[in-house]
């Protein structure tokens, strides 16, 4: 079997809710949707996505040069492929080059488990049946009783995990937040907070007591700080007893090592497109798990579950509320969600069945999304 053909598709689809959190407003996400044909007719599917911004370049990335590399290729060789290609393009930035490879390795695997027969999990090593499922919220600016509504619908949909946001002026709203929501959840079930970077190490210093007081039982404060502070991480998670998630905005092994071996993280937080697919996210599964670490993606929970069923380290999976590949419409197969767990698709390949119809109206060239762009700036 060799590869024959890429191409890919752009889509830009706004949540189905506001999205707002402390540093960010997102009003569409970005979906590539790559294509990789075999000279045997089996196609797979490849996923990478941006919160608004870079998506036409990487389109170009995988179309004007993975796809000239990847001609001829054997689908199977997918360690092979995404060593050469990282090598190849990691001039461009780390974060480009590894969305752009989580494209094409989604689609490879996609191809791998077509061609045997088997879903992903179990090409990876299926570990485990199922994983616990969080719901979580993008909500700073909702007040109390809005929050407290969000949360509601949550629970009723099942989800015994939650986590919102943080990062107001006012360090009391955030605590003022956190133990409203603690009261609602009470003490059978978990709570996370997210800062999305807001803080520098004496804002965080200053605020983790307060949110400490709250009386919340934490299960993790993410994202602190800027993602490249490993020693303010390390400083931060000495100095409080909340546990520290950090992960999502760190696109490489030799990255999450830094983190890991200065001490300064908890629960290790890779998204599966920023690190270059699943093979990517396996490979900082393991670093995670030679320093006892669990792993807790970001994001895009339908191409996740299955990599994560087949790591030994697994702790939890992200269902962001209105952003799921579910919710916006872009699957004909809902991931499958009981009683607080994830259940992995069992078709072959990564189980994704992407409705390209339903898409259709979000399809934008680059032109045309250079001209929104420059519309919006205005």
């Amino acid at each position: 079997m060799r590869i024959e053909s890429v191409q890919s598709r752009l889509y830009r689809i706004p949540p189905t809710v506001r999205w707002e959190d402390s540093t960010h407003h997102v009003s569409a996400l970005e979906y590539v949707v790559s294509e990789v044909t075999t000279d045997t007719d089996i196609v797979g599917t490849g996923i990478s996505y941006t919160t608004g911004v870079g998506g036409s370049a990487i389109v170009a990335l995988v179309d004007d040069y993975c796809a000239a590399m990847l001609r001829g290729e054997s689908p199977f060789a997918v360690g092979r492929v995404w060593s050469f290609l990282e090598k190849q393009l990691r001039r461009n930035g780390s974060g480009l080059v590894h969305l752009a490879l989580a494209a094409v390795d989604t689609a490879l695997w996609d191809i791998v488990g077509k061609a045997v027969g088997q879903p992903l999990h179990r090409l990876l090593g299926a570990c485990h049946e199922r994983v616990p499922v969080y719901g979580s919220g993008i909500d700073l600016f909702l007040e109390e009783d809005a929050l407290l509504d969000q949360v509601e619908t949550m629970l009723a949909e099942g989800f015994d995990w939650i986590k919102i946001k943080v990062g107001r002026d006012d360090p009391e709203e955030d605590a003022a937040r956190v133990r409203a929501v603690r009261a609602l959840l009470g003490a059978g079930r978990r709570l996370c907070v997210d800062a999305n970077q807001a803080w520098t190490l004496a804002d965080a210093r200053r605020r983790a007591p307060t949110l400490e007081a709250a009386g919340a039982d934490l299960t993790w404060l993410e994202e602190p700080l800027h993602p490249e502070d490993v020693r303010g991480h390390a400083d931060l998670r000495r100095s409080t007893c909340l546990p520290i998630a950090v992960g999502e905005s760190i696109y490489s092994e030799a990255q999450f090592l830094r983190y890991l071996e200065a001490d300064a993280v908890d629960v290790v937080q890779p998204d599966v497109c920023r690190v270059g697919g699943f093979t990517g996210l396996v490979r900082v599964a393991g670093v995670a798990s030679a320093f006892h670490r669990q792993v807790a993606p970001h994001y895009v929970a339908e191409l996740t579950v299955g990599a994560l069923c087949a790591i030994p380290n697994a702790l939890v999976l992200e269902w962001v509320r209105g952003g799921t590949l579910t919710e916006l419409g872009a699957t004909r197969e809902p991931l499958r969600i009981e009683g607080g767990f994830a259940y992995p698709y069992e078709r072959p390949g990564h189980g994704l069945d992407i409705d390209l119809d339903a898409l259709a109206p979000y399809e934008v060239d680059s032109e045309t999304l250079r001209q929104q762009d420059t519309r919006a700036a205005k």
